[in-house]
């Protein structure tokens, strides 16, 4: 018996040390291989079999092409982001009414919405009822009454007469791109304490320079979106007394001469984000204003597209553009310390040399910084504030400032004379922001910025490829 057990104890030295069976991968922590990350019936595997293996809370659909992702259809997301986008194949806010199953989206939010949230209004209908899709009321003022809680006034059609509008409470007014005709003045009015979305109409501004056509005065609070404001002149928006304005998305133009001011924010805070300005100027006259304005184009044959007298400015990502040899673009005076200019486009097209002045800068302590001037004329910069790392047409009398370059007009961009004010592929606007700027992470496109990420920004508006 002795000598078995040694013959059975010299064999198994002889064989090595037993080794037990691999159990294979029990979680996608244990496939530590990139090209094998999930973990399928106890195997590193290159594709998921399932949500299961799908452990990123932002990736957690297995697509059948084996690669975890956000969703494959609507039903994979949430109330929050309704819409499965299927080029990105991840969930997002809606943009359009088609997109959400009940035809409304309010854009503002990116949230679909169902009738019972909703009162309906058309031109067609009669001020009666509950306004509901079947049978709508025929003015807003009607549905507002009788909506109680029902938070959004939707109205069908492409144009709505209707008397002017209060809003003293909470509410969203949503249109399907509805012209609204008041021959009164002032087409919306929103008092504190309401908090108001207005989107998807187009209005007429009075022809009266002090009477806008939507204002918003106390502490209330507007979103405004995806509207259009023209006429022969006046005043577009009037934001006054603590009042909070958010102006996104929309057109802004053609308002005339006879109001200094087409997007006005006396005393009150204002973010001005995305929107399209022709012939029209955004800001305040002399008290204090809060104002943000931010991946705009403006456009214009006349002085002016920003003008601030007092406050606080932050201005960043704009491309504006001037059509004429003596126009001034942006004029400011007495700012609050801490405003900024930064990572914009500023241009003049007109063949001959301007005596324009890109900007007209009267206050101490304001940031001017990482822009693009090209404005063609011998002062494109006037007044106290310091300028840095921005690039000049070489017509201008001096780029004197830290990391300033002075440059041919032409080199900047990709085609000035076609309109293209993209960076061409030599631009001295690439890698040129201030060193450390960092706190703008996108370009008026919405672009990465700076790109690639880590390495310097580029100056202007636009952040090359």
């Amino acid at each position: 018996m002795r000598t078995y057990l040694l013959f059975a104890f010299v064999g198994l030295a002889a064989c090595g040390d037993v080794v037990a069976k691999d159990p294979g991968c029990q979680t996608a922590a244990d496939c530590t291989d990139p090209a094998a990350p999930f973990c399928v019936e106890n195997k590193c595997q290159a594709a998921c079999a399932g949500a299961g293996d799908c452990t990123d809370p932002e990736r957690g659909v297995c697509a059948t092409d084996g690669a975890c992702v956000g969703c494959v259809a609507n039903t994979d997301c949430d109330a929050a982001a309704p819409v499965c986008d299927t080029g990105e194949r991840a969930c997002r806010g809606c943009e359009k009414d088609s997109e959400c199953a009940g035809g409304i989206c309010i854009e503002a939010e990116g949230t679909c919405a169902a009738d019972a949230e909703v009162a309906f209004v058309t031109m067609m209908g009669t001020d009666a009822g509950a306004c509901t899709r079947t049978a709508p009321c025929a003015t807003v003022s009607f549905a507002l009454s009788v909506s109680g809680t029902r938070r959004i006034v939707h109205v069908l059609g492409g144009s709505l007469s209707s008397a002017a509008m209060n809003f003293t409470s909470d509410r969203i007014l949503d249109g399907e791109d509805t012209t609204l005709s008041n021959s009164s003045g002032t087409s919306i009015t929103i008092t504190a304490p309401a908090k108001v979305t207005v989107e998807g109409f187009r209005l007429t501004a009075p022809a009266m320079a002090t009477v806008p056509a939507i204002l918003v005065s106390g502490a209330a609070r507007a979103r405004l979106h995806n509207l259009t404001i023209g006429g022969d002149g006046g005043l577009a928006v009037n934001a006054t007394n603590s009042a909070n304005l958010h102006l996104s998305n929309s057109h802004i133009g053609n308002l005339g001469l006879n109001n200094p001011m087409h997007v006005y924010c006396p005393n009150s805070t204002a973010l001005i984000d995305q929107n399209t300005f022709e012939m029209a100027i955004v800001g305040d006259n002399g008290t204090q204003c809060e104002l943000t304005v931010s991946r705009n184009r403006f456009e214009s044959t006349r002085d002016g597209s920003v003008q601030l007298q007092s406050g606080l400015l932050v201005m960043e990502n704009n491309l504006i553009i001037h059509r004429d040899g003596f126009n001034d673009s942006i004029s400011l005076g007495n700012l609050r310390s801490g405003s900024t200019i930064r990572f914009n486009t500023i241009v003049n097209t007109t063949a001959v040399g301007s005596d324009g002045s890109a900007l007209s800068c009267n206050s101490v302590g304001v940031t001017v910084t990482s822009n693009i001037f090209a404005y063609n004329s011998g002062h494109p910069i006037t007044g106290t504030c310091e300028t840095r790392y921005s690039v000049f047409d070489d017509r201008a009398v001096t780029s004197a400032g830290t990391g300033n370059q002075s440059v041919g007009i032409d080199t900047i961009f990709a085609n000035r004379a076609g309109g293209d004010y993209h960076l061409s592929a030599t631009s001295s606007a690439k890698a040129n922001a201030e060193p450390g700027l960092n706190m703008v992470k996108v370009d008026f496109e919405g672009n990465p910025r700076p790109n690639p990420t880590g390495g310097p920004a580029d100056s202007g508006a636009f952040e090359a490829p």
